[in-house]
């Protein structure tokens, strides 16, 4: 891919929300265009605990021109685990110095799950 992203993991959700309005296109447009609801849309860019089947990704990638593996890739690396999604949602509502404090105390608290980014510093 030829996308440029920071070092914060893209989610499915804000990835198609990007390419969407690249294209000038709004939620509901890109719904009827793939013939799913309003809500649907919404819910996916907003990474809300929906994960979109086979037949829905492939239509966001024709509709959007998106390599369809990498939607594919970015939907399995959604935690199937209730407990990361809310992490995950509080995440994407923090600024940046939240997000550091955040994984401060993470550090802190789990100390011996972190050893790999300590050897990379």
């Amino acid at each position: 891919m030829s996308d440029n992203f920071s070092n914060e993991a893209i989610t499915l959700g804000t990835y198609i929300a990007q390419k969407r309005q690249a294209t000038g296109l709004s939620q509901r447009e890109l719904a009827k265009d793939i013939q799913i609801s309003h809500s649907t849309i919404s819910r996916i860019e907003k990474d809300d605990g929906i994960s979109p089947d086979n037949a829905t990704l492939r239509a966001l990638a024709n509709r959007l021109n998106l390599d369809y593996n990498f939607l594919l890739a970015l939907n399995k690396s959604i935690d199937d685990e209730p407990e990361i999604r809310v992490i995950q949602r509080a995440a994407k509502k923090m600024n940046p110095e939240q997000k550091q404090k955040m994984l401060n105390i993470l550090k802190a608290s789990f100390d011996d799950l972190f050893e790999e980014d300590k050897n990379a510093e």
